[in-house]
């Protein structure tokens, strides 16, 4: 469709304007050549029109912009001026800066007249201060060549205090000068004044004197002692002098007056003119107290005529505590008696000591230590106390350092009843000690209140208490075969366990107890007892109330020589107290000192305590000394307390209750210690066999016979050590607890075997015959070795270690006849099961053996 040229020009000046043609056929029209001279004539036309229009509008607005012109010129005139204004304040500006400038500069240049001013007058009064200051310490000077002391230090402390106010102007080299002038000029005072004093007072070491003059020359006049002191102590060094006045006084004169050993041989004396002390030799020597503080009242009253009462009361300070020290400290002490006979000698110098601390007093010599001296004589008596536990303890010291001593053997005597053939009462066994922390050491704990009863009683007068708790610990003391001969009765109602013992004969037995020997003897007609084993069941004596006889127990064994020295030192210390309680002591000051005496016997066993660990142990057997010594101990200390108890006055209340309970818990803990070592080796050698598994079999077979031989000969070794040393009965509960030890884990080991083979059961058997030969060993002194042991009393697991051994070796029927017999009373019915078990193939035989055991 053909497009006409001027619709096409059209479109073209549209699209000027952004327009897009409407018709499509416009649109996709083809702008040839010859369309253009169309376009070029509408685009003219257009061009024509907009500039028609554009003076249309210019003539319409020549007013409005005429307005405007007038307005910009009118601006730019302004703008003009105003460009002038800030070139004239700019240049303001700067003439303002010049005169800031100007101003500082002024102000810099006064301040520097002003200091130059205030320097100025500095200078003027600096020198007119360092003017001041020479003349001071050219008047010092002066007044020190004419010897005056005093106005001389007056303008030296005047110039040290002006030269406080220029100290500023160290830099200053007059005012460096000025300061080493005020050096030199107190240099030369104190010089002066040393020289002045040296020869004031002149002590002498050689000649054992001092000399102190009234005045002396100094320069071209002469000063006195008080001169000297003031001025001393204006140069500050007047506590220095007085130290060495001191030392020379005490070390030249006091001292050697007061030694304790030569101090009786000299005395003072005062020369004519009363310048000069000296310390000379008596032609007779005086150790009395009155002799001594004449003495010192003499140099006292010397120090004060020549020294005056201001140097007097400086040089107390230091001069009477070191005097009053040494004589409280080791003169006094020495002066205590240790014979009362002689204390009313010491009555006098203590009368004397606080007469001699009254003339201190009232001339002015005491000071900070008024009252010391007295304090002292009022503290004589305890001084005294602790003076006599000084001296016993040391005789105990000095007794351990002697050693042991020889040993000797001492008897034991007990008594007892015997009704109807039973003793009621008998030895006691060697109970486990407590194990109290302050065993060593004397403290009282009472861990159980007040109502218990201690478990410790005197030898002499207790039956031994026991529990069947205590039967069953690790120590095992049943073992003893304390519930074969003893029957323990737990008497609730006194709170106090009694052991009660029956005795009687068996027919087993009946022949060798007629040889049993225990070394007691009757008290009334001297035939020996015999002791035998019994058990009975409601733990009542056998026989009638009426038939009544009082039998003496005794025994021997070994101590050393230090408990009877400790009971020595205890009765002389009883002994004192009860001279002191005598009516012609009663005026003595340390009368009141008798209970504090009686104090001393528990201090001594105290230390006895603790010093026995370290002097016992040179011994083989310390353990074991240590126990008998303290079972001595305990048995004399009863008997002793219970005889001063006895007396009248402070001795009833003499208590050594808690003493004796620790001895007795020191000596059995000793022993338990050496009885828990010993158990422990054996223990350790029945190891050896590693519970006897395979015992026939090598290597194995080699260490069972090792360890079997090995605790044969430990005990052996023990009861050859031991037997000097313990009483038979303690030895054979020990060697008893021991042997004890050894069964009972033989029996456990052997019971652990599932499977005992023929040739097993025979080993073991003869591991029992071997063990078994230490029956010899409880055999009494005079009895036959034919005869029975007493091994099953003191151990508790012997006879079921024999039947072990006879079940070992016997056949199923023999060991159900031993069951049916009774004698297997000590197995448990599991037990003989489990060894037949052990023993024996399975089988129907063994079957009803084990069926009859449980049944029966």
């Amino acid at each position: 469709m053909m497009v006409d040229e001027t619709e096409i020009a059209q479109a073209v000046l549209q699209a000027v304007d952004g327009l897009f043609p409407e018709s499509d056929a416009v649109s996709s029209a083809e702008l040839a050549p010859n369309n253009l001279p169309t376009i070029l004539t509408l685009l003219q036309q257009n061009i024509e029109g907009v500039k028609s229009e554009i003076r249309h509008v210019g003539e319409s607005s020549q007013v409005e912009v005429a307005a405007w012109t007038q307005e910009a010129r009118k601006l730019h005139a302004e703008l003009s001026q105003d460009h002038e204004s800030l070139h004239d304040i700019t240049q303001f500006e700067s003439q303002g800066a010049k005169l800031d400038d100007r101003v500082r500069d002024l102000s810099s240049q006064q301040t520097l007249l002003a200091n130059e001013i205030t320097f100025n007058e500095d200078l003027v009064t600096l020198l007119c201060s360092l003017k001041d200051l020479q003349d001071a310490v050219s008047d010092a000077q002066s007044h020190a060549v004419e010897g005056s002391l005093e106005q001389a230090c007056q303008r030296f402390e005047y110039a040290s205090r002006g030269f406080d106010t220029i100290s500023g102007f160290d830099h200053v080299f007059a005012v460096g000068l000025m300061k080493e002038s005020i050096r030199s000029l107190r240099e030369g005072l104190v010089e002066q004044v040393y020289n002045g004093w040296a020869t004031l007072i002149t002590p002498d070491s050689k000649e054992s004197s001092l000399t102190i003059m009234k005045s002396v020359s100094l320069g071209s006049g002469s000063v006195t002692g008080d001169d000297l002191v003031k001025a001393l102590e204006r140069l500050g060094i007047l506590k220095e002098k007085l130290d060495q006045l001191h030392h020379k006084i005490t070390h030249i004169l006091i001292f050697p007056r007061l030694d304790p050993e030569s101090g009786a041989n000299y005395q003072f004396s005062i020369d004519a003119e009363h310048t000069k002390i000296k310390l000379e030799r008596r032609n007779v020597p005086d150790p009395t107290a009155g002799a001594l503080y004449s003495d010192l009242r003499i140099i006292f009253g010397f120090l004060s005529e020549r020294l005056g009462s201001s140097v007097s009361q400086l040089l107390s300070k230091v001069l009477t505590p070191a005097v009053l020290n040494l004589l409280m400290g080791s003169y006094l002490p020495g002066c205590i008696p240790t014979d009362l006979d002689h204390f009313s000698e010491f009555e006098g110098v203590l009368t004397e000591t606080t007469e001699f601390e009254g003339y201190l007093s009232a001339a002015g010599w005491l000071g900070r230590t008024r009252g010391e001296l007295k304090d002292w004589v009022s503290r004589a008596p305890r001084i005294w106390l602790n003076r006599r536990r000084e001296s016993a303890l040391d005789s105990l010291r000095k007794t351990f350092a002697l050693g042991l001593g020889q040993r000797h053997r001492v008897e034991r005597v007990e008594r007892a009843k015997e009704v109807d053939g039973v003793l009621e009462e008998v030895p006691k066994p060697i109970d486990e000690a407590d194990d109290h922390w302050d065993t060593n050491w004397d403290v009282e704990i009472d861990e159980d209140g007040p109502d218990k009863k201690s478990d410790v009683a005197p030898a002499s007068k207790k039956p031994q208490q026991e529990t069947q708790d205590a039967m069953d610990e690790d120590e095992d003391v049943s073992g003893w075969g304390l519930d074969d001969d003893i029957d323990l009765d737990d008497e609730t109602d006194t709170g106090n366990t009694a052991a009660k013992a029956d005795v009687h004969t068996t027919e087993s037995n009946e022949g060798a107890d007629d040889n049993m020997d225990w070394g007691w003897g009757d008290e009334d007609d001297g035939k020996k007892k015999e002791a035998s084993v019994s058990h009975n069941a409601n733990g009542q004596p056998k026989g009638t109330e009426n038939d009544i006889k009082d039998i003496t127990l005794r025994e021997t064994y070994s101590i050393t020589s230090i408990p009877q020295e400790v009971i020595n030192i205890i009765l002389h210390t009883i002994q004192e107290a009860e001279k002191l309680s005598q009516p012609q002591y009663a005026d003595l000051r340390i009368a009141s000192s008798t209970s504090g005496l009686l104090t001393i016997p528990a201090s001594i066993l105290t230390a006895y305590r603790a010093l026995s660990g370290i002097f016992y142990r040179d011994d083989p057997s310390p353990a074991i000394c240590i126990y008998n010594d303290c079972e001595w101990l305990e048995e004399h200390l009863v008997e002793l307390e219970k005889d001063v108890k006895s007396r009248s006055g402070p001795f009833s209340g003499f208590d050594l209750q808690p003493s004796i309970k620790a001895i007795s818990a020191f000596g059995r803990r000793a022993y338990w210690k050496e009885m828990d070592s010993k158990r422990v080796i054996l223990s350790d050698l029945m190891d050896g066999a590693q519970g006897f598994e395979n015992c026939t079999e090598y290597p194995m077979s080699t260490n069972c016979e090792t360890a079997i031989a090995s605790v044969v000969d430990a005990i052996r070794g023990i009861e050859m050590q031991w037997k000097d040393t313990l009483s038979r009965s303690a030895l054979l509960q020990s060697l008893g607890s021991l042997l004890n030890t050894v069964v009972t884990k033989f029996i456990n080991d052997i019971e652990d075997l599932g499977d005992i083979s023929a040739d097993a059961s025979v080993s073991l058997a003869s591991y029992v015959a071997d063990i078994g030969k230490l029956e010899t060993l409880f055999l009494l002194p005079d009895q036959p070795k034919d005869a029975v042991p007493m091994t099953a009393v003191y151990c508790e697991k012997w006879l079921k270690f024999q039947y072990l051994g006879t079940i070992l070796d016997s056949t199923m029927v023999e060991i159900t006849e031993l069951w049916r017999d009774g004698a297997l009373v000590d197995f448990e019915r599991d037990e003989l099961i489990d060894l037949v078990k052990a023993l024996f193939a399975d089988g129907e035989k063994r079957s009803k053996v084990i069926e009859e055991l449980r049944r029966v």
